[in-house]
């Protein structure tokens, strides 16, 4: 039983007095914030990840729209380089002069289905193989497949971190942006489709299989391209380094012709039964002549056009 001076002591500290009205004192224990703070993060970040989702959506959506705008026409309908006729001498010429080369170095020229039977595999390829040479692209590609047992091991990639990436892909250059790019595009894969397979695309129309491809973060016209003519298999004609350098010495494009209206107007212009060859003669001579070579010596002799000069058209 409670003595009044303990009753007492248990108002004192159990209640207060307001007014002749008695309530309970607030309690000084402060209550668990835990479960707020971390909904408010998830909030954030569900935020931010809606807003780069709508960022990415529209980049995607630009390009895509870029792309179809010159889908089947030359964005230059009044510049008329190259003719049927001079894309098909030029053809014969780079071919005697360079084929063996080509079909040495380049597996997807003999069989491009056995070469990348799969669509996210050749897309791989294409993104490793932007702003480099083929042979760095295989260094890096070959480093991949000693890291992680296949150059297309995708889970162990993405379960590996970006820094190993990084590390694999050191052989080849530019590792930090190319690690992050190739992440970003596994990831995104999983995610619209989940599974990492594009194969679907096989059943696509060009225009159908474009706009998928376009929503990749750091894929752009001339991987889509690469990946329409290897994998694909469509008549559709790879604009890369070598073939912008050289089709604007031979004329085949006005001077100041974006790469992107270049690649238009050039896979407008190139004949479809030539367009895949003439892609790699393009690349084999653009590495090889020392005038038509970035930095070329622009008075070195090019033996592409000393062989124009014996068929009689001085202009290719």
């Amino acid at each position: 039983m409670m003595t009044r001076s303990t009753r007492s002591t248990v108002a004192k500290t159990t209640y207060g007095t307001k007014n002749g009205i008695t309530k309970p004192l607030k309690s000084t224990t402060p209550r668990p914030r835990r479960a707020k703070t971390q909904a408010k993060v998830e909030d954030i970040e569900s935020a931010k990840s809606t807003a780069k989702s709508r960022r990415s959506s529209k980049l995607e959506d630009a390009k895509y729209k870029v792309w179809s705008k010159h889908a089947n026409t030359s964005p230059f309908p009044a510049f008329t380089n190259p003719t049927e006729d001079q894309c098909r001498t030029a053809h014969a010429i780079l071919e005697n002069l360079h084929g063996a080369t080509v079909r040495a170095n380049f597996a997807e020229m003999s069989d491009p289905s056995q070469a990348y039977p799969h669509v996210l595999d050749a897309l791989v390829v294409a993104q490793l193989s932007q702003a480099t040479s083929w042979s760095n692209a295989q260094r890096a590609m070959k480093s991949m497949a000693a890291v992680y047992g296949s150059t297309f091991a995708y889970q162990a990639i993405l379960d590996g971190g970006i820094e190993k990436l990084q590390d694999a892909l050191r052989p080849g250059g530019m590792q930090n942006r190319k690690a992050k790019m190739l992440t970003q595009l596994l990831e995104d894969v999983k995610a619209r489709h989940g599974a990492w397979s594009l194969d679907f695309l096989f059943d696509y129309s060009d225009e159908e299989a474009m706009k998928e491809v376009l929503q990749y973060h750091g894929i752009g016209p001339k991987s889509a391209f690469c990946l329409l003519s290897i994998c694909l298999q469509r008549q559709s004609f790879a604009v890369d380094t070598h073939i912008y350098r050289i089709t604007g010495l031979w004329g085949w494009r006005p001077e100041d012709a974006s790469r992107e209206k270049a690649q238009a107007h050039l896979d407008a212009r190139v004949p479809a039964d030539v367009k895949f060859a003439l892609h790699y003669l393009f690349i084999v001579h653009g590495r090889e002549c020392p005038r038509c070579r970035g930095n070329g010596n622009a008075t070195a002799m090019c033996q592409f056009e000393e062989e124009l000069k014996n068929v009689g058209d001085e202009e290719v």
